[in-house]
């Protein structure tokens, strides 16, 4: 999944929307990317950090502050947490969770890349 073509689908294009299920929130790009997540996630800018779940609908207010914001940049890193870096300086990070289940998933052009860690 870390292709460096799937994560260039988040670059420079804007966060437009959050759908909250049952236990889930998916994040929606104007490029078409989702992600899916059902784990930890993180947002910080320059004067504060919040912490929410993808399970708990009651913090996807957190995300907001990101929404038609464009994405400057995107990473995995090594312990497969992704993050994003937005153009107003706020940075999502979603953090997966060590259990054996799918934390998250990235639906791209290039396909479905389901993020599961042990």
């Amino acid at each position: 999944m870390t292709e460096d073509r799937v994560l260039a689908e988040f670059c420079h294009t804007i966060f437009s929307g959050v759908t909250v299920g049952i236990d889930s929130i998916i994040l929606l790009f104007v490029s078409g990317a989702q992600i899916l997540f059902q784990c930890a996630f993180e947002c910080t800018d320059a004067d504060s950090s919040r912490l929410g779940h993808g399970e708990d609908a009651s913090t996807s207010p957190i995300l907001f502050g990101c929404l038609n914001h464009v994405v400057e940049a995107a990473e995995i890193d090594h312990e497969n947490t992704l993050t994003l870096n937005f153009d107003d300086g706020m940075c999502l990070r979603i953090i997966p969770e060590r259990n054996g289940l799918e934390s998250y998933v990235v639906t791209t052009h290039h396909g479905i890349f389901p993020i599961t860690v042990s």
